[in-house]
């Protein structure tokens, strides 16, 4: 087992689920999509995840933002260069980077926030929206955008392919001026563990997303929506996104859904549990947790599928309803009480 602990100056993003034997199990949410969900209160900040639940890789820190278009946006590549210098680019394989400074000017190398996930931390980290950022010394343009295009999303987990067709499936974010992703006109493929850094954003000698490159002609290459052949200050950032539908099924099996009527409530509701087999509702059992995952305790009355839910003295708010067996989440929905 994991140890899922984090320190006070982390932002605590676990739930603790009560099952009927009485143990009390830690799930620490595995993006920042998830936090989100289950919390939508979170703001931006440093929090704990664990990428592949109870696979091999270690919980890490993260940074979330939690506010641009939406929030729930885990960042995943964060490259702060201070002009005249070309330090070695990191990959890193069981951590995060971390957000420093914002500012250009600084030489972050060799910290906390200098690094990009390689491509196996990459693909345990479940996402489906990929969103650039970036700027530099050299000009006044901004690249900021997202995108879902299928291919990047693949290129960025596997290394393997490219993003060849993001030019034309990608939506302009605040701020967003650069010429790239519009301007593209060639592709590079293949490029592994820097699928991120070399050349996934390229119009040929005249605008580039580039990071710690050399080449004959420009022996130092750090490039915002440009091609200076100089070594001028950048700021580079990748952040991933789960769609929060996915989010949730992550961890929900099968197709049963869970349906109730009203919703808000004011004083009561109808629960119906769809496509659950009698075997399934026989062992199963509906429990209700507040935004910060402690269980509340409405009052529920029926059998076989069909609940009647009393809010009894539960304040207005949102809540999770779950049905729950001893194997874990086998569906999920929202319930809200005025």
């Amino acid at each position: 087992m994991k140890n899922h602990s984090t320190t006070a100056l982390v932002i605590a993003c676990f739930t603790l689920f009560w099952w009927p034997a009485g143990e009390v199990k830690a799930q620490v949410r595995r993006n920042c999509s998830e936090i989100l969900y289950y919390n939508p209160s979170a703001t931006s900040g440093v929090y704990t995840i664990d990428p592949d639940g109870e696979g091999s890789l270690p919980a890490m820190d993260c940074r979330c933002d939690m506010t641009t278009d939406g929030g729930g946006w885990t960042l995943v590549l964060n490259y702060n260069h201070l002009d005249n210098t070309n330090p070695a680019l990191s990959v890193l394989t069981g951590s995060l980077p971390l957000q420093g400074e914002t500012a250009l000017g600084f030489d972050e190398s060799g910290t906390a926030y200098w690094g990009h996930a390689g491509n196996g931390l990459m693909t345990a980290l479940p996402f489906d929206e990929v969103r650039f950022y970036g700027y530099t010394s050299d000009h006044a343009r901004v690249i900021h955008f997202k995108t879902s295009h299928g291919g990047t999303v693949s290129y960025f987990k596997s290394g393997t392919g490219s993003t060849d067709g993001i030019s034309t499936d990608f939506t302009p974010l605040t701020g967003h001026t650069s010429m790239l992703p519009a301007a593209i006109n060639m592709t590079v493929s293949n490029m592994g563990d820097y699928a991120m850094t070399a050349y996934p954003l390229w119009t040929g000698s005249t605008y580039h997303w580039y990071l710690g490159g050399e080449d004959p002609v420009c022996l130092r290459r750090w490039e915002v929506d440009n091609y200076p052949c100089t070594t001028p200050s950048t700021f580079h950032q990748i952040w991933v996104r789960q769609n929060v539908s996915l989010g949730v099924n992550d961890f929900i099996h099968g197709t049963i859904e869970l349906k109730l009527s009203p919703n808000p409530l004011s004083v009561n509701a109808e629960l119906t549990v769809v496509n659950a087999s009698q075997r399934q509702l026989e062992k199963a059992r509906i429990a209700f947790y507040n935004m910060t995952g402690i269980q509340v305790f409405p009052v529920i009355t029926g059998r076989n599928g069909k609940y009647t839910i009393d809010k009894g003295g539960l304040a207005p708010g949102i809540y999770l309803c779950r049905l729950v067996n001893e194997n874990g989440i086998l569906a999920e929905t929202r319930m809200i009480v005025h």
